[in-house]
């Protein structure tokens, strides 16, 4: 309702009037935004994502990373988002309809995944694993395409340099300030170490020439001057939460106050639970001529000494007068409940399930574990689609295929179509492989999912699979070999198809005569085979 100072303030100006009334009205329908005693705790402002990290940044990333140092729940759940979202690793099969140059395209890019780390340390699959890791951990993480010289150890002159978070400038703000007369192409401002052209399009981004947190004795200018390097020659990768955010947000942010106050919590119960373990006696002695006894009955050369410490199973004599009191310490059986309630919390702001990050599966069973892997796999699916190989597996092979076509490893195919690749991502592990597996044969066999999807959701490129299959079985049909994998030699049963009656009619199994149903089918193939003639 209305009161004597809304009511004048209506009178003198009616729009002012209504504004408060209507904003009176939102408060009652959304108790979320109310401005009272209730809503006065929220710490909620309207700036825009990058205003929120431009401060907070540095500190998050910090904190996560000391966060998976020093607490095992976080340095597990580091280890199985990258796990499952990159395995061993996300695999381009080429893609461009001539199995000549598909064959000469892949096996250039396994030699170059073998020597693509410019450091020598790595393969390109373990520099995949580690950049979702710095991304996990750090927010993002950057990769710099690094050309080399053109020789003979090498076929596609590509290195590349795996960077952490902390090499982007994020002082480098505002309108772009020149240097050495050089302007940077396209780059209208800066934020966060980021350069952004027209309609806030990324530009590049402000590295750092070596990590600002490297404690060594190096004096060089260069070092404390950051160098501006273009989107072409970088891969710069993290998860957008909001729309024009430029930087990323370490995945453990909603969990940092979680994971430190359970921390103290288990501290405090590990002391609670070694005071209660200190079963001390104490002597009262009447005579004081006597000295105090130590620790292990020996006369004490120090008759006033003072008790300091308990330990279990310790003796200790004191003064005729002198008395001491304990805290006794009380027994809670809300430390399980607790524990459990607050690991649920931290695997759910993470993004993965509560029994990956702690291997408890005390009361799990089919249902729930498949309940739970179907909402991660979802997860692990988007951040495949939308953030890893489209902001760091494609722009790789991209400058990969420009690179080998410079190198006259590849011929220009760009009025023909490029070279188009399919991502093979790492299979998802059946919890009830006979269920799983009966389940997905049936999606093959009603249409729902074709051969080359059942064949790369296990990781598996179909061509290299046909050409397997075909020498496997011509290896072992030459050894006189038979499994029931080989349909042609016998079937799932162990029956051979060339006696009548053990197996489906075949080619070499006719049907008998006098079976109206099989012959429908020799009726539907006859006409089938007339229309292809028509045709």
């Amino acid at each position: 309702m209305a009161n004597n100072l809304d009511r004048l303030i209506g009178y003198i100006s009616p729009e002012r009037g209504a504004a408060r009334a209507r904003a009176r009205m939102q408060q009652r329908i959304y108790e979320g935004a109310d401005r009272g005693r209730r809503g006065a705790s929220w710490n909620a402002t309207g700036t825009s994502a990058n205003t929120e990290l431009q401060a907070a940044i540095s500190p998050l990333r910090d904190r996560s990373r000391e966060l998976a140092r020093n607490n095992p729940w976080a340095a597990r759940m580091l280890d199985i988002i990258p796990s499952h979202v990159v395995g061993n690793g996300i695999v381009p099969v080429s893609n461009t309809g001539s199995d000549k140059i598909d064959n000469r395209v892949n096996s250039l890019w396994e030699d170059f995944c073998d020597q693509a780390d410019i450091t020598g340390c790595l393969s390109l699959y373990a520099m995949q694993d580690l950049a979702v890791r710095a991304m996990v951990e750090g927010g993002e993480s950057v990769v710099r395409f690094l050309d080399q010289e053109l020789s003979d150890n090498i076929a596609v002159p590509l290195k590349l340099q795996l960077l952490e978070a902390d090499f982007i400038d994020h002082f480098r703000e505002g309108v772009f300030a020149q240097e050495r007369g050089d302007a940077v192409s396209g780059v209208k401002r800066n934020r966060l170490g980021v350069g952004l052209g027209n309609y806030d399009e990324w530009r590049g981004l402000w590295l750092w020439p070596r990590h600002p947190g490297e404690q060594q004795a190096i004096i060089d200018k260069n070092s404390y001057t950051s160098q501006f390097i273009s989107r072409d020659d970088l891969a710069h990768m993290f998860k957008r939460e909001r729309p024009g955010q430029v930087r990323g947000v370490p995945w453990f942010a909603p969990v940092l106050s979680t994971a430190r106050d359970l921390a103290d919590i288990l501290d405090a119960a590990n002391v609670k639970a070694r005071v209660e373990a200190c079963f001390a006696g104490f002597i009262t002695n009447s005579d004081e001529s006597m000295p105090l006894l130590e620790d292990n009955g020996n006369p004490s050369s120090l008759p006033n000494a003072m008790l300091s410490t308990l330990e279990p199973g310790m003796l200790k004599e004191l003064r005729s007068g002198q008395d001491i009191k304990f805290a006794a310490p009380t027994t809670t059986s809300q430390l399980e409940t607790i524990l459990i309630c607050n690991l649920q919390a931290m695997a759910a702001g993470v993004g993965c399930t509560y029994d990956q990050a702690t291997g408890d599966l005390r009361q799990a069973n089919y249902s729930s574990l498949r309940a739970g892997k179907i909402e991660f796999w979802r997860l692990i699916g988007k951040l495949q689609k939308h953030v890893v190989i489209p902001q760091l597996c494609k722009p790789i092979r991209e400058r990969f295929i420009s690179r080998a076509v410079l190198a006259g490893r590849l011929p220009d195919r760009t009025n023909r179509g490029g070279y188009p690749a399919r991502w093979v991502v790492p299979a998802k592990e059946m919890i009830d492989p006979k269920k799983d597996f009966d389940a997905t044969k049936n999606l093959v066999r009603s249409g729902a999912m074709t051969p080359q999807e059942f064949i790369a959701s296990f990781g598996g490129d179909w061509r290299s699979s046909l050409e397997e299959f075909k020498v496997f079985f011509a290896a072992a049909k030459e050894s006189g070999v038979v499994l029931d994998i080989d349909v042609s030699q016998v079937d799932q049963h162990g029956r051979k198809p060339t006696a009548k009656g053990d197996a489906a009619a075949g080619p070499d199994n006719p049907p008998e005569d006098g079976d109206p149903a099989l012959d429908d089918v020799d009726k539907k193939d006859d006409d089938d085979d007339n229309m292809d003639e028509a045709d």
